[in-house]
Formats: C-alpha cells, structure tokens, sequence
C-alpha cells in the first residue's frame, strides 16, 4: 500500500473557525522592525487605496499581485484585511511556518520512544526512531495482538495508523525531536533573590540569609595562570583556589591556594584562614585592612566528595557550625562569579594566562609564565582587600561589600577563637621519631626545636600547612585514646627560605634528581657496566667448556662399531690384505719396475699407514679384482 504524505494522513484539529482565530491573533497589532518586504507592502496597498476610479484600482491591484508575485484574490484579501484590522497585517506572514502538522497522539508516541530509548544508558537517535516506526507500521495487522497492548496503551489512534500503514515521515519525526529537545534544554536566567528574603536551597531544606557570618560558601577551581618555581624559573604547573564567601554581604573571608588538587585538608585551610584575624606585611602593599573574621552558622557546599569527607565533619563538630549541601547547582552562582572576576580581573593581565578554552589558549602562555605562588599569593590578598570586598554591592546602592559585612555587628564583634584550636583545620597528622638534639626528620628536610629535647627516642605527631612547611606543629602521639597535646613550633634546619610551599619543595626534589642524572658519572656507570659483562663473559666460557665436554663424551660412544659379522671365518687375514694392496700398487703402472726401490718404500708407508686407519675405523678397505668371485668366496 502506497504510504500518504503526512499531511494527508494527519489532519489538524481545528476548535474554532480559521477566520475568528486569525482575527484575535491579529487585533491590536503594532510594527516595531519595518522590513523592506513590509515597506513594499505599504506602497503597493497605499497605491490601490489612492486609485482615483474602478479602473486605475483595477491597474493598481494587478500591478500589486506582479509585483509580489500572489494573485489578485489574495491581494483583495490584504486590503480587506488592512480596513479590517490595521496596517499591521501586512507584517503577519503564515501562522504555521515552520512547524508540522501532525495529530498530538503521534507527537507524544515519538517523544516518548525518544525518552525511552535514553534509558539506562542507551542513546537512540533520530534515524533509529523512523526505522522503529517503519518497521512497526510494516506489521500491519500483526499489531492487533495482545502483546502490543502495552507498548501502545494511551496511543490507540497511534495504533490504528500504524495498522493502516500510516506513520510520519523522517522530516517529521526529526522535527519534533528537535523541538522537545530545544523547549527541554532551553534555560531562563533567573533575576535573582530580593534585598530581602534571600534563600539557598539545601538539599535538607531552605535557608534564608539574614545576617552577616550566617552562612559561607565554599567551592574550588583550577586557576587559568601557569606559575614557575622561585628557584629555577620553570613552569611547574597552574594553581587550585578554594575560595570562602559569606552570603550576606558576598565578602571573600578566606581563601587556600596550593597546586595540589583541593580535597578536604585544603578545605580545612581555607576555613582556617577565613576565621582567623588577617594580618600581613607592607610587603602586600595594602591600603585597606582584611577586617573579616568569625565563624559561620552554616557551610555550604556542592555534592563533591571533598566535601562529605569525615575530616571536615570533625572540623565542624569542632567549631559548632552545619554542612549543608546545595540542592541544585544553580544555587553557587555567587561562588562561580567571583572565580570569574579572578580570571578577568586579575590572571588576564598576568604573564602565563592560559585562558577557560584549551582551544583558544595562546602558544606563548606557558614560554612567558613568571609568577611564583607566592607572587601570586600577594596578588590575590590585594585584589580580595583592595577591590572585591570594597566594591559595591550589587543589590544595594550606595553600600560597599565590607560596609554590608560590618552592618550586622553595630551591637557586637564577631567571635574570635584561638589558633591553637584551628589546628584540626591543618594538613593530617604524620608520626615521626624524636632523634638527638630535638630533631624530627620529615618530607626529607630536618626540623629541630628545644620544645622536642625532652621527647628524644619517643614519637610525636605533626601537623602541617602545604602553604609553608618551612613550620609545622608539634603534638604528642595520641595513646589509649586520649588525644594529642601541643608541644611547640618546630622549624626546618637547612631551609634558606622563610617559606616553601610542599608543591614547590616536590618539583624542586624532582629537579634536582633529574639534573643528577646529566652529571657526569662515566666511571662509575662504566665500572657498573664492566661488572655484569664480566659475570656474562665467565657464564659464556663455562656454558662453552661444558658444551665441548658433552661432544667429546658423545663422539667416544659413537665411534664403537656396533656391526656383528655374519661369517667371521670369511675375514681375511692381514697377509692377505698386504698381498691385494701389492697387487693394486703393481698393477698401477707396469712399466716402472725400474723404480722398485722407491715402490718398496712407499709400500712400507702405506703399510703403516694403513695399519694406523684400520684401527681407527671399524672395517678395513679391501682391494678386490673380481667382485663377482669375492662375493661367491664370502658367501
């Protein structure tokens, strides 16, 4: 059966009549972009309308339908249309351009196989959805079988079709495949919370932010910016940022910069350094002060594993704040704009900038990288103090970040702590041994302290801050379960540096071993290499001799005749042997008797000779004369 066209076989279902619809749609209609086809328009129906009599009407209303090439019934219908409802209409073109026409039955059969077909992992196109659809109308009556009741419950007229041989045509279906998937992806800005009544959905429920330290954000990012080591100037890869930013009045109140990926200890960092009182050296040249401080009420965070690990749940039983964790992705947006502003207002003017697309990245990027961490560092505590946190605040004119930040503390000042309890915010415990003179050996670097003299020959634990391990902490070895106390401040013996951090200490080992390589060490790699081709050379020799032995037993075994003689009263005598060898020597040359002398004496060579092969193999050679009657003697 030859399949219709789609548009014979689905029909548009129609509530009202065409007329009235296209008459409300149209009604107080206004022009905002005059195109030149609807500036034509203007002219051609202005012209009919200023047709002084039937005839000049007549000439204007063809020379209109030549002109847009439409008939002169259509051209009638638009100046009916213009005295009906207005100038507008001649801007309105087909209401159903660009869409299918098509029974909703069959636009929602099609979408739903698309979402099934995205189950589970799989993931059917455009094409294998035409196919199933052939293959299901290629059935026909097959259809009316009871198995088929599921896959089409809700779809009979779908069925009915199908049955009948109809289904959509590939355009079709790639319409409204892309439509559905247009409409699902589509995403609306949203315009942001009020002053007031400000939320952040959690996954345990909604908060609003009211106040200053109520709630912080915390998220992490790989900076766009190479950085070199201090030392040798060499690229030794890009920083990772975790970055802490009080709700209420987006000030920044900490941040980490480190180059190992974040994990739960960098996050401990951070939380560290925004609850502290800041202070820093001239130096970082700063003209404001880093007055932000305290501890938050609520963390929140996303749904990564850094942020769900047991270490920071100590630390926010520790501090008495809540982990929460965001309900939807969207909810950071305060987060990821200040990760933006860093990379724009800050790493673009840099030497090293790489960039957000790998695509685009300069070739030059990682040739002109001369920022250290601690250049960086300094950047950074300047942008944060100076810039952001003095900036104005989005929602609120005429009020910076910090002044938002200060307005919830009129009555009274933020809760400072003790640094000694933040030091389970610090990198995890390593144990080591108490040597001579108050010295622990640690990340291969010396440490020593007079706080350590009394532990010698005990161990103590260690913590540390991967920003600067030039200093680490020193605490008694947890036993029986009591916890560690704090001993002292140990510092690293042969470190000519103030500060190190561990990421610049590991490239500066692994450039140092790799530089040990390329000195040069001919006599000792060429003693090495004559050790093992000596023990080569003696295994060679002994696998030789020992080779040459089992030839030499082997040749003695093979020599001895196995041949038993049949009849061994036929054996000729030597005398008979020396007789035929007289005959075969006499009769070589007849004429040479002359020379007999020398003839004897060869005879007696051959003699000897003779007798010494014959011992060597195992039958002796025989002169016969008469084959025939050797054989008939020996048989």
């Amino acid at each position: 059966m030859p399949r219709k066209s789609t548009s014979q076989a689905f029909s548009v279902f129609e509530t009202e009549d065409t007329a009235q619809i296209e008459e409300k749609e149209t009604e107080y209609l206004l022009v905002n972009e005059e195109s030149p086809e609807y500036l034509k328009k203007v002219e051609l129906i202005y012209a009919i309308h200023q047709a002084p009599n039937k005839a000049a009407r007549r000439d204007a209303i063809a020379d209109a339908a030549k002109a847009l090439g439409k008939s002169t019934r259509t051209i009638k219908r638009m100046i009916e249309k213009v005295e009906q409802v207005g100038v507008a209409t001649l801007a309105v073109g087909r209401k159903d351009k660009g869409q299918y026409r098509i029974s909703k039955y069959w636009h929602d059969f099609i979408v739903s196989l698309h979402e099934w077909g995205y189950r589970e992992g799989s993931r059917i196109n455009h094409n294998q959805i035409f196919g199933y659809l052939k293959a299901l109308a290629f059935k026909g009556e097959e259809l009316k079988d009871k198995k088929y009741n599921e896959k089409f419950k809700g779809y009979s007229q779908v069925r009915e079709d199908l049955i009948a041989g109809r289904h959509p045509s590939h355009v079709t279906v790639y319409k409204i495949i892309n439509c559905y998937l247009e409409e699902k992806n589509k995403k609306v800005r949203h315009p942001g919370s009020p002053i007031e009544g400000q939320i952040i959905q959690t996954t345990k429920g909604i908060l609003e932010i009211t106040h200053s330290n109520q709630i912080w954000q915390i998220d992490h990012t790989k900076l766009d910016i190479f950085l070199v080591d201090e030392e040798f100037r060499k690229v030794i890869g890009r920083a990772y940022i975790t970055l802490v930013i009080d709700s209420y009045s987006g000030c920044v109140t900490g941040f980490h910069l480190g180059l190992e990926p974040a994990g739960s200890h960098e996050v401990g960092l951070a939380l560290r350094h925004a609850i502290l009182p800041k202070l820093y050296g001239t130096e970082y040249e700063l003209q404001e002060k880093w007055e932000i401080c305290g501890i938050p009420e609520y963390v929140v965070t996303d749904r990564a594993k850094e942020f769900k690990s047991g270490h920071l749940k100590q630390i926010s039983l520790q501090l008495d704040f809540k982990l929460r964790l965001r309900a939807f992705p969207q909810a950071g947006g305060l987060i990821e704009s200040a990760f933006d502003k860093i990379n724009k207002e800050v790493l673009s003017f840099c030497p090293g900038y790489t960039g957000s697309s790998i695509a685009e990245r300069p070739p030059e990027s990682e040739r002109t990288a001369w920022l250290t961490l601690d250049d960086l560092e300094k950047k950074l505590v300047r942008y944060f103090v100076d810039h952001y946190n003095h900036h104005d605040y989005p929602r609120v004119k005429n009020q910076k970040r910090i002044e938002r930040w200060k307005s919830s503390f009129i009555l009274e000042e933020p809760e400072l702590i003790d640094e000694r309890e933040l030091d389970i915010c610090l990198m995890k415990v390593a144990i080591r041994n108490v040597e001579k003179y108050g010295s622990v050996n640690f990340l291969r670097l010396v440490y020593k302290g007079d706080c350590l003299l009394d532990y010698e020959g005990k161990q103590v634990s260690l913590r540390y801050d991967k920003r600067n391990i030039t200093t680490i902490l020193a605490y008694t070895r947890p036993m029986n379960g009591e916890p560690g106390e704090f001993i002292g401040v140990i510092q690293a013996r042969d470190c000519e540096r103030e500060r190190m951090s561990l990421g610049e200490l590991s490239y500066i080992k692994k450039k140092l071993r790799d530089e040990g390589k390329q000195v040069d060490n001919s006599s000792i790699l060429n003693e090495r290499l004559a050790i093992f081709e000596d023990v080569e050379k003696t295994r060679k020799e002994r696998r030789r001799q020992s080779r040459k032995k089992a030839q030499q037993k082997h040749e003695v075994k093979t020599n001895k005749s196995k041949v038993h003689e049949i009849f061994p009263e036929n054996k000729p005598d030597e005398e008979s042997i020396i007789s035929q060898e007289n005959v075969i020597y006499t009769n070589f040359d007849a004429n040479t008797r002359d020379n007999e002398n020398s003839i004897d004496k060869q005879i007696q060579q051959s003699k000897s000779d003779t007798n010494q092969t014959a011992k060597a193999k195992r039958r002796p050679r025989v002169a016969v004369n008469d084959w025939n009657q050797f054989m008939r003697d020996n048989w």
